[in-house]
């Protein structure tokens, strides 16, 4: 049984490829990097469970504390340990970090340093994260206290009543505490690109779905992710949720209508005709004839799975 989890129900996934476990709830487990047990996947990355030493021993940790640990090194192949971080070294990194005090909870084990030359401020990611702090996702991985974060993220003056582009809530206001580049990103790709704002968990929420398919929400250039992996939004490099589902392309292969109560299959069989059809613009799935989209334009048709699960707020 693993400590400090009684009062829980535990649900885990095991992902094969990695060989890891990762937890789908709150556990109570301490994760062995920062020593801190809060469980947010879409905030602190997944936790998990990494079985080691023939199965004998089992080292668990939030994700991005283990992607922004600035004493971690990667060593290893994208299978071995854990995506590539041995265990022994990341044990090894623990030795410099373990009494290092974080500027923000004044407790130990703080393994993220302000990248900014002269700047000595440790802290855990998690504690970064409640005060504004930023790990880019890309190159280096660099990290920047709530006092030395990059330019780009120093100028996000959203205008009273703007909502996120993404989700549609209203922005923090001018004054408020979450008014800043961390908590709003504010994104332009290029001159035709309508600079959109977002909530950066919306924003992460997206790239978590998204993975490969991940893309500016407004102009939706597919080299958004550089920018919104330098304000610290991660985002795995995996195929797309709707496209990890089970059965995900069975529409695309049968080349068949999924309007109810069509009948233009038979019609077009008689006079061998090849019939044009248009996918949902979020899955590619739930084919549908152009006319039988209903819409003006059918290259806008989203179907009612991705409806229903909110997708057609990303578009």
């Amino acid at each position: 049984m693993i400590p400090n989890q009684t009062l829980f129900n535990v649900s885990y996934a095991t992902d094969s490829k990695f060989k890891l476990n990762v937890l789908r709830t709150p556990s109570g487990s301490r994760c062995e990097i920062c020593l801190l047990s809060e469980w947010n996947p879409l905030r602190y990355g997944e936790f998990i469970e990494k079985k080691y030493n023939r199965g004998t021993n089992t080292f668990r940790c939030h994700y991005f504390c283990l992607l922004s640990g600035s004493r971690i090194v990667q060593r290893g192949t994208a299978y071995s340990g854990i995506a590539g971080f041995l265990i022994r070294d990341i044990q090894d990194s623990l030795k410099e970090t373990r009494d290092k005090i974080c500027t923000y909870c004044g407790q130990k084990s703080a393994p993220v340093l302000c990248t900014r030359d002269g700047c000595d401020r440790w802290y855990h990611y998690v504690c970064g994260y409640k005060n504004y702090c930023v790990t880019q996702f890309c190159g280096q991985f660099n990290s920047y206290c709530h006092e030395h974060l990059p330019a780009a993220q120093q100028k996000v003056h959203p205008t009273e009543g703007m909502a996120c582009e993404i989700c549609y809530d209203q922005l923090p206001e001018p004054g408020d505490p979450e008014c800043n580049g961390v908590a709003i990103i504010r994104a332009s790709c290029n001159s035709q690109c309508p600079a959109g704002m977002y909530h950066r968990q919306c924003l992460q929420r997206y790239a978590f779905t998204s993975g490969y398919k991940f893309q500016c929400p407004n102009c939706y250039d597919k080299n958004f992710h550089q920018f919104a992996a330098l304000c610290g939004i991660f985002v795995p490099q995996r195929e797309a949720a709707w496209e990890r589902e089970p059965g995900a392309f069975k529409d695309l292969h049968k080349r068949r209508c999924t309007a109810v109560g069509c009948d233009k299959e038979k019609k077009n069989k008689r006079r061998g005709v090849v019939p044009s059809l248009v996918g949902c613009k979020v899955c590619g799935g739930a084919l549908k004839h152009r006319s039988c989209t209903n819409l003006a334009n059918p290259d806008s048709y989203v179907c009612s799975i991705c409806q229903d699960e909110q997708f057609v707020k990303l578009l």
